[in-house]
């Protein structure tokens, strides 16, 4: 179950970020977005993302073991909901600013979840490979679940 928690936030976090990149094109021609809005769509989120995510790991590593907290879930999760909701650029913004602070809230503590949970080196480097690999699958998929249907 630990190994889920980990995993799934890894790939929670890489497939939204890519999913964004290919469906931009969409997303500004449903809310008649500029260019330089369309760039804060995803820059706003990798923004917040890199900002917070040495912060966050450094609280991730001297929390408990648990696996990504579920206030940074709820706070990805309805900043999720905000994006899908937003009608117009700005509020996108602004959404995907704070969904970018709850993935960097989310990463480090999978993976701190993982180093507490495994102790053995050599079982805790099978697990960081099969984290690794949800990452590797989100960013194929991601690419794929954002591609129009023709």
């Amino acid at each position: 179950m630990l190994v889920l928690a980990a995993v799934l936030g890894f790939f929670v976090v890489t497939l939204d970020s890519l999913v964004v990149n290919v469906a931009v094109p969409d997303i500004g021609a449903d809310l008649k977005g500029g260019l330089s809005g369309m760039q804060w769509v995803v820059d706003g989120y990798t923004l917040m993302l890199a900002a917070l995510l040495l912060s966050a790991g450094s609280l991730a590593t001297g929390s408990a073991p648990g696996g990504p907290s579920p206030p940074a879930w709820c706070l990805f999760v309805a900043a999720s909901t905000a994006c899908g909701l937003a009608p117009n650029q700005a509020l996108l913004i602004g959404s995907r600013m704070i969904q970018g602070a709850g993935a960097a809230a989310i990463l480090p503590s999978s993976l701190s979840l993982i180093r507490e949970a495994y102790p053995d080196p050599a079982r805790r480097g099978r697990v960081i490979a099969l984290w690794t690999v949800a990452g590797s699958i989100a960013a194929a998929a991601g690419p794929v679940a954002a591609a129009p249907s023709t």
